[in-house]
C-alpha cells in the first residue's frame, strides 16, 4: 500500500520577481498549482500532471 506519494515537481518558468509575479498569477487564474523557489532569478515549477497546461498558459501570454 503507498502511504504517500510525491509529485513530481517540472519546472516551467524563471525570470525576474515580477516576471515570476505574473507568469504566477495567470497559472493561478487557470488553476494551475504553482511553487516557487530562488534568488535572484526566480524558478517556477508544477506538478508533472500539469506541465502541458501550464505551458500552454505560459506561451499564450502577451506583453501588455
Amino acid at each position: 500500500m503507498i502511504v504517500s506519494r510525491k509529485i513530481s515537481q517540472i519546472e516551467v518558468f524563471a525570470g525576474s520577481p515580477w516576471e515570476v509575479a505574473s507568469v504566477k498569477s495567470l497559472l493561478k487564474a487557470a488553476s494551475i498549482e504553482v511553487a516557487m523557489k530562488g534568488i535572484g532569478s526566480i524558478l517556477l515549477s508544477v506538478p508533472c500532471e500539469y506541465y502541458t497546461a501550464a505551458m500552454r498558459v505560459i506561451g499564450g501570454r502577451t506583453a501588455s
